[in-house]
């Protein structure tokens, strides 16, 4: 027992090593760099952080690097890092998509295709949907990967709800070039958009609501939710709790809002990343406002 303790110890030194040394290079970069600049430190400085947190590391190893306190803004800045790149990342294949003509062949070579192909068909069953049904996507970004496989391979139908107007603006003219822009349409918005009239007639209507893994802050957007939401409603969320992924994304640790019921979480199965926690507003829940 002292010996794993003493390798796991020794193993946590080497990868703050890493983290540290990853972060020294990633500090350097502006925001502006990571998303427009033509250079290959960014993408070298993103696979290698990649590499680091998708490693199938002990719990204790984690639990070590975890309960380092002095180790907060650091991982902030590699999950700010991180999502901004991923931002680039699709913001450059969704002009690719438009330029090709061939737009799904591009669409299907982005990196983690396969990992929402996984990803989806685990919120379409665990939400128990069915083709014709209609979600909101939540956080949707300038390549609306989640609701184009949610519609192509389900035949479920999807609002997304993107806060920046350029990315917005972008993924909408992605869906044209598909020819999906009947079937899912986006919203320049936040959570804030969303009102009880989007969710009347669930037999008819929106039947459940994904929140995305970048999408924040969770606790202000569950409150809020609670407020605009019929009693029955369904909502998944995306976290990180494998490995050295919940350094970055502290979502895992969140309490859920009470209103809420959480009925399933399914953990992640390669190649997917993310754990998906499914809720539901209790019915007995009366702390909505009247309106």
């Amino acid at each position: 027992m002292v010996s794993a303790i003493g390798e796991s110890s020794e193993l946590s030194e080497a990868i703050l090593k890493e983290i540290l040394d990853l972060y020294k290079d990633i500090r350097k970069l502006s925001d502006e760099e990571i998303l427009s600049s033509s250079s290959d430190e960014s993408k070298k400085l993103f696979l290698k952080l990649d590499a680091l947190i998708t490693q199938d590391l002990d719990s204790c190893v984690v639990s070590i690097l975890l309960n380092k306190q002095e180790l907060e803004p650091i991982f902030i800045h590699l999950n700010r890092f991180r999502n901004l790149y991923t931002v680039k990342l699709e913001t450059g294949y969704a002009k690719e998509v438009l330029a090709s003509q061939s737009p799904w062949d591009v669409l299907e070579e982005f990196p983690f295709y396969k990992n929402y192909l996984k990803l989806v068909r685990t919120e379409y069953e665990g939400f128990g949907l069915k083709a014709g049904d209609k979600i909101f996507f939540l956080g949707s970004g300038p390549l609306p990967l989640t609701l184009i496989v949610f519609f192509k391979y389900h035949g479920v139908k999807g609002t997304g709800i993107e806060q920046n107007s350029e990315r917005a603006k972008l993924s909408t003219e992605v869906l044209d070039k598909l020819g999906l822009s009947k079937e899912i349409t986006i919203v320049n918005g936040t959570h804030y958009s969303m009102n009880p009239i989007d969710f009347l007639g669930l037999d008819t209507g929106i039947k459940a609501l994904v929140i995305a893994a970048q999408a924040e802050p969770k606790k202000e957007i569950l409150d809020y939710l609670l407020t605009v939401m019929p009693p029955g409603c369904r909502i998944s969320y995306r976290i990180y709790e494998k490995g050295l992924m919940k350094l970055l994304n502290r979502d895992f640790l969140l309490d859920l809002p009470e209103g809420y019921r959480e009925y399933k979480r399914i953990r992640p199965e390669p190649p997917a990343y993310n754990t998906v926690i499914f809720l539901e507003k209790k019915s007995n829940y009366s702390g909505i406002p009247e309106y």
